[in-house]
């Protein structure tokens, strides 16, 4: 039996493509440098949770969720158990994360050796209401495949902006 791709690898994908501008919209802080989009980092420099800058203004009476995810798992010639999922901080009102609640807990980027170059994809959402999530997000097998598309469809999501790094494995 051969494992499928995920059609979210694909919308994931099309996404990225939609949002190659704007990069100081959201901006990304590893250590003490703000990541430029599509910029190449290690596995150290992303390993905890980063310092996130929003800078667009929130309609009235929203809340927002940041998601992070890996399309590439376990390899970019070969996504089958992607999109892999590294963090949903959700519910925060304005641009504070810290109000906000950590449904996947953060988890920096651990490509395996040689897989080659992992994107990173950071996607700010904005909603209505607030999420509320019942899946576990504990373990490693629980983080794949996840349903992203599913996700945004339930929660009432919309794109505002994303942003991305790399890992060379």
């Amino acid at each position: 039996m051969s494992e499928e791709i995920s059609s979210d690898v694909a919308y994931l994908l099309n996404l990225s493509e939609k949002f190659q501008n704007n990069s100081n919209e959201l901006q990304i802080k590893y250590e003490n440098d703000f990541v430029n989009p599509g910029s190449r980092l290690t596995k150290e420099q992303a390993k905890e949770e980063p310092f996130i800058q929003i800078n667009i203004l929130p309609e009235q009476n929203t809340f927002r969720t940041l998601v992070m995810i890996d399309p590439d798992a376990p390899s970019p010639s070969q996504p089958i158990t992607g999109p892999f999922i590294h963090w949903i901080k959700a519910n925060f009102q304005d641009n504070h994360l810290n109000n906000g609640e950590n449904i996947c807990p953060y988890m920096g980027p651990g490509p395996r050796e040689a897989t080659g170059e992992h994107r990173y994809i950071f996607l700010l959402y904005q909603s209505n209401q607030i999420i509320k999530q019942d899946k576990q997000f504990n373990s490693i097998p629980e983080r794949r495949k996840f349903t992203l598309e599913k996700f945004v469809s339930d929660n009432h999501l919309t794109l505002i902006h994303l942003t991305y790094f790399t890992v060379y494995a």
